[in-house]
């Protein structure tokens, strides 16, 4: 009996040994035989001692990664990183990755992937990221199981994920618990998917990676923003919502006025920008605003960003008013990018300038090409003060041009002065058409056209007062229309008659006409 239950507790030892070195070899697997010839395997060691090793299996038609690491890796792990990469296959289930505990990098891009097993990193605790973008994974593939380590005591220990890239993929939404073996995630690339409306799921599931710095939720059609989102995010740093559906900043983003430092809105529908759109932000050091072809104004107070170093605004097609006086507080700006919108002047209040010199003295590239701008006074002594062309050298920008007034149309702005500008008597005939107001909103057309209305009315009252007055006197004299009336034949010969003969005539002639009657009754 004993023997017996020896060789079964030697045979479960087996095939739990087997299971552990084998990785579920049952299911297909790549061969891992000669590997190296076939893949690419490079080991290399820093100035650290540290051990880098490449597994490169790009674009080699595998159908299933490898059940094992290649011998040439050897077996030491600690201290080491390998970076596999098996982008360019056609792989359609991700099968759980090969026992080691180094420190893993692995990609997996444009392989058509649609299924992940769980768990897949069960043997693999230290991988710290995992690319896996431009695939056909939707959300029944990301389950919380995914993500889980190995099975310790009473409980599954996390994983070391640090950076996660699902970007490009079919995912509509994110399951409540599908990052709770993941507590040190940073990095979330979740662009270019189908969440156009978070639901509760999956903003609890994001407000739960606490540990997160960047988050990039661009080109899924959002229109808005749960408010509870960011409440916990504490650590984010860089937020893209770029190339959503957004009409107004979401006011959930003022929650990480302490933390946030990047923000890209570029590729929304923005009509308008105010002084509460990015309230609160006082760490801002980067806002891209550009290809917003809705909006038309950047009105006061919008841009007063004190840690503002880089602002992005170009390519806005109706962006006609921005208000540079703003950017004033912001004394660490060393990038500005204004190309390509519909501004035709800058003002720039000089004695609120903290600086008699230039107003951004770290100012190190602008650009401010590609707009009709209206070469005055003003614009020119704002451009000085900003010393653009200081800028536009060392950024080497495109070159700024006038449109108007037509004496200076195509004239480069780095070729004038404000003292020319500001002295320069431009005659009448050279000034832009756009200079006068429209014919029929001069004051010469308004007043004629006002007395030609007002003959226009007089002879009108004459006329009708003329006609009412003829229309009168016709029917004095009795030349109107007269009423017909209708009477028998007989009774108007007969009173026609008596008319026109005398009394004894029409008295005997009746006499007669009844004697006639009288006989011809009694015959």
């Amino acid at each position: 009996m004993k023997h017996k239950f020896l060789l079964l507790l030697l045979t479960v030892t087996a095939m739990l040994l087997a299971f552990a070195q084998g990785q579920h070899e049952d299911i297909p697997y790549q061969a891992v035989t000669n590997i190296c010839h076939t893949c690419v395997c490079l080991s290399t060691q820093d100035s650290n001692h540290r051990i880098h090793q490449t597994l490169n299996c790009d674009m080699k038609n595998f159908e299933h990664i490898l059940p094992r690491w290649p011998t040439e890796f050897g077996t030491q792990s600690t201290g080491t990183e390998i970076v596999a990469t098996y982008s360019g296959n056609r792989i359609r289930l991700l099968q759980q990755l090969p026992a080691t505990n180094a420190t893993l990098t692995l990609s997996c891009r444009h392989c058509g992937l649609q299924q992940l097993q769980a768990p897949l990193f069960m043997d693999v605790p230290n991988v710290e990221a995992l690319y896996l973008s431009w695939n056909e994974i939707a959300e029944d593939a990301l389950t919380p199981e995914l993500f889980r380590g190995p099975f310790k005591t009473t409980k599954y220990e996390p994983i070391g994920l640090k950076d996660l890239d699902l970007s490009h993929n079919r995912i509509a939404l994110l399951y409540r618990k599908l990052f709770e073996h993941t507590p040190q995630l940073i990095k979330l690339n979740l662009a270019y998917n189908l969440l156009s409306e978070l639901d509760d799921a999956t903003a609890s599931a994001l407000a739960s990676v606490t540990t997160l710095q960047r988050l990039d939720l661009s080109h899924n059609g959002l229109a808005s923003l749960p408010s509870e989102l960011f409440s916990k995010l504490s650590s984010l740093r860089i937020l893209d919502l770029s190339g959503n559906e957004f009409t107004v900043v979401p006011p959930s983003i003022q929650q990480l006025g302490k933390s946030l430092v990047q923000l890209n809105l570029a590729g929304n529908q923005f009509n308008d920008l105010n002084a509460l759109s990015f309230q609160k932000l006082e760490a801002l050091r980067r806002l891209n605003i550009s290809d917003l072809p809705a909006l038309s104004t950047i009105h006061r107070g919008a841009l007063a960003l004190p840690a503002l170093e880089q602002l992005e605004c170009s390519r806005n097609p109706k962006l006609e008013l921005l208000e540079l006086n703003d950017l004033l507080v912001s004394r660490g700006l060393s990038q500005l990018d204004i190309s390509h919108n519909a501004l035709s002047t800058l003002t720039l209040n000089v004695s609120s300038s903290n600086s008699s010199a230039v107003a951004w003295p770290r100012l190190r590239s602008v650009s401010i090409a590609g707009n009709p701008w209206y070469c005055s006074c003003d614009l020119l002594q704002a451009l000085e003060l900003v010393d653009v062309q200081r800028a536009e050298q060392s950024g080497g920008a495109a070159e700024a041009r006038c449109d108007t007034p037509y004496l200076l149309a195509g004239t480069p702005l780095s070729n004038l002065t404000s003292q020319k500008i500001c002295s320069m008597v431009i005659p009448k005939k050279y000034r832009a058409v756009d200079e006068e107001p429209p014919r029929f909103l001069r004051r010469r057309y308004i007043v004629l056209t006002a007395i030609i209305a007002s003959v226009v009315v007089v002879l009108g009252l004459l006329i009708g007062f003329v006609v009412v007055c003829v229309r009168r006197r016709l029917k004095g004299n009795d030349y109107g229309v007269q009423p017909i009336r209708y009477t028998s034949v007989r009774g108007s010969n007969l009173s026609a008659f008596s008319q026109l003969q005398p009394a004894s005539v029409a008295s005997k002639f009746n006499n007669a006409a009844s004697a006639g009657t009288t006989g011809a009754a009694n015959a």
